[in-house]
């Protein structure tokens, strides 16, 4: 028996052969070391870029501290930036202290970036860029209660469109 050939045409070949083509596989696992390299060029490179002015404008009130003074009790208070350095602000500020029987002093002072200083020596934030508001023992109905406890209020509104901010903390008279 004879089988008849079949004749199926065979595929012509083209003359350029081609390469074989890349999974896509391989370029995801290229790809993935790629952007992580760049995202970490990009973390050390963006710390370049940014400017001091906006880090070092005052947005908290970073300690409040009430010491004894001779001439009454002082109420010392240091500003902080973003990154949390003492600085300083032209603004208006307001302190508020009130004595746990009710007794309330308060005072506004409008300041400028001149008037903060180094806080002295005797201060519990010496060294420190604060301020310093004296509570004279005169304004007192009568003396406040050695070792009671007082709540002290800073609010700082800052004189450009700063949004306000304060701070309450609880002290102990000296």
């Amino acid at each position: 028996m004879v089988s008849v050939a079949s004749a199926r045409p065979r595929p012509t070949e083209p003359s350029i052969a081609r390469k074989p083509r890349r999974p896509l596989g391989t370029y995801v696992l290229i790809a993935i070391p790629a952007v992580l390299a760049a995202t970490f060029l990009w973390q050390i490179a963006s710390g370049l870029f940014h400017t001091e002015v906006a880090t070092r404008q005052a947005v908290a009130v970073g300690q409040v501290t009430l010491e004894g003074d001779p001439l009454g009790s002082r109420v010392d208070f240091v500003l902080v930036d973003r990154v949390g350095q003492d600085t300083t602000a032209d603004a208006s500020v307001n302190v508020r202290l009130r004595e746990p029987d009710g007794t309330v002093w308060q005072t506004t002072r409008s300041l400028a970036a001149g008037d903060y200083a180094p806080l002295p020596d005797t201060s519990l934030l010496a060294g420190r860029t604060g301020y310093s508001v004296l509570v004279p023992a005169s304004d007192w109905a009568r003396p406040p209660r050695q070792g009671g406890l007082a709540t002290v209020s800073v609010t700082v509104t800052p004189n450009d469109d700063s949004p306000s901010f304060s701070t309450d903390a609880q002290q102990r008279f000296p």
